[in-house]
């Protein structure tokens, strides 16, 4: 028995030993063959396999768009509450006047009728001096004679479902048409035009201008009733009128704007207009010049 021990413990060990190279070698193939194969699917694979990568694809890419589109809407028709800082306004406010300014005194064809401007130094404000009144009551008389004045309220459109908000925004860039305004533009007007002060005097004019306080001159025809005034046509020869503007109006993200004027040329002579600004593409446009009244 001790003469076959050793031999028999040989031939195990030799046994094992290819067994275990044998299971490496197979694993080895095997695991090369299924890279080989995965990567020919892959490369070369049959349709089935390519549908599926380009469902996936196309699932992905719908799902980003239809994220982007919400992210527009919300954030055009719910900006935020919070308002921009004064010196932010400023420069917008700065930026419409000098496009309104631009709109009055250049004619659609040639070149402006006048070489001077004169400007009202206090801006334009439907507030009144009442007697015995308190100033929240003024504010609230102010508010309610904007709001009769001007048609400004009825800012809802006909169709103003999610779907025709997504279409206006795709087709037109904005959420309102331009007989329209946002609701948020309307109330800052409306709090701006019963609003006092003076008119910013840093906007930017092609034509030379001149600010004034509008009780130190007046027309021929008002003279003798203001002695102390000065003659407008004598002191500002190249000024074909005065120009008064109100404080702008904007919406929280000022990109609409609405500001009132008015230019006087005489007792009866002159008129009110009203504008409404977008801005497209870095400029502020005007997109409606309202007469709303004629002396």
């Amino acid at each position: 028995m001790q003469s076959f021990a050793p031999p028999l413990q040989s031939a195990f060990s030799w046994k094992a030993l290819g067994i275990s190279v044998l299971r490496r070698y197979h694993r080895s193939v095997l695991n090369r063959a299924l890279n080989r194969t995965g990567q020919d699917a892959i490369a070369n694979g049959p349709p089935g396999w390519v549908r599926v990568r380009t469902i996936q694809r196309r699932l992905w890419f719908t799902a980003v768009t239809c994220a982007a589109i919400a992210i527009a809407i919300v954030c055009r028709f719910h900006p935020s509450k919070s308002r921009s800082d004064d010196k932010t306004i400023s420069t917008a406010e700065d930026e419409v006047y000098e496009a309104v300014v631009r709109d009055m005194v250049t004619p659609p064809h040639g070149q402006p009728s006048t070489s001077q401007l004169v400007f009202d130094d206090t801006v334009l404000t439907d507030l009144t001096t009442e007697a015995d009144t308190t100033e929240a009551s003024k504010q609230n008389s102010c508010k309610e004679r904007v709001r009769k004045r001007l048609p400004l309220q009825s800012n809802t459109p006909e169709f103003d479902s999610l779907a025709d908000k997504i279409y206006r925004v795709l087709t037109r860039g904005y959420g309102y048409d331009d007989g329209l305004l946002r609701p948020d533009t309307v109330q800052d007007f409306i709090v701006k035009s019963c609003s006092e002060g003076h008119l910013s005097r840093t906007f930017h004019t092609d034509l030379a201008r001149t600010f004034v306080d509008r009780d130190s001159v007046a027309f021929e025809s008002v003279l003798s009733q203001k002695s102390a005034s000065k003659d407008f046509r004598q002191t500002f020869a190249g000024a074909s009128g005065m120009i008064s503007m109100s404080r702008v109006g904007f919406d929280s993200s000022l990109h609409e704007a609405i500001v009132s004027t008015e230019f006087t040329c005489g007792l009866l002579c002159g008129e009110s207009r009203r504008y409404v600004l977008r801005k497209t593409r870095g400029r502020w446009v005007v997109v409606q010049n309202l007469v709303v009244g004629i002396s």
